[in-house]
């Protein structure tokens, strides 16, 4: 019997939500991103994101992203490249949740090369975004998301994003994904918070 409450107690103490952890918003974030659009389903766009937050005070706090992908088949290449920087707003909610909400300005830029001729799309773009996070205990982070996108060229995009992060000290591990209008991302991430 005691082998049997120790084995339950080890299997739930993730789930525990005792003092949970602030959750953090100064950090560097680096990892590997895959973009696929529905209008060109037969790219793959993969590579790197990177992302950088700081938390300004009064709740404020501000973040930046870069990301690269590229997809080479049947002698083209695709890429996909995207920039935001936003700046956004930490409501807490209890200690363990808190909801935030940003407001961006982007570019993501599109391509298309066969190495004799090239074609190249992209377009500016303002942003709003809420996400939801909650710590379920001291090390273990989730949370969702919505995001819009108002394109000056292109139609705008809505969005859903879903994640969950590993909290190691000051280093975390993640997985988010991100499903757009005509396109999904998936990333697997490190973490640093300073």
């Amino acid at each position: 019997m005691k082998k049997m409450t120790l084995l339950t107690a080890l299997v739930l103490s993730p789930l525990s939500v005792a003092e949970p952890m602030p959750l953090p918003f100064n950090y560097l974030q680096g990892g590997v991103t895959q973009i696929e659009f529905a209008d060109i389903p037969q790219f793959t766009a993969q590579g790197f994101e990177v992302i950088a937050s700081k938390r300004l005070g009064y709740d404020f706090f501000v973040e930046g992203t870069y990301f690269d992908t590229k997809d080479n088949k049947f002698g083209e290449q695709f890429t996909a490249d995207k920039w935001e920087a936003s700046i956004g707003y930490i409501q807490l909610i209890s200690s363990a949740t808190h909801i935030d909400y940003q407001l961006g300005y982007g570019e993501i830029d599109l391509g298309l090369s066969n190495g004799i001729e090239a074609i190249s799309t992209g377009t500016e773009y303002l942003m709003l975004e809420t996400n939801a996070r909650h710590m379920l205990s001291h090390d273990w982070e989730i949370f969702a998301g919505l995001e819009w996108q108002f394109w000056r060229e292109g139609s705008d995009q809505k969005a859903y994003n879903l994640g969950v992060q590993k909290y190691w000290g000051s280093l975390i591990g993640g997985v988010k994904y991100t499903k757009y209008s005509d396109s999904e991302i998936f990333g697997v991430y490190g973490r640093y918070v300073f």
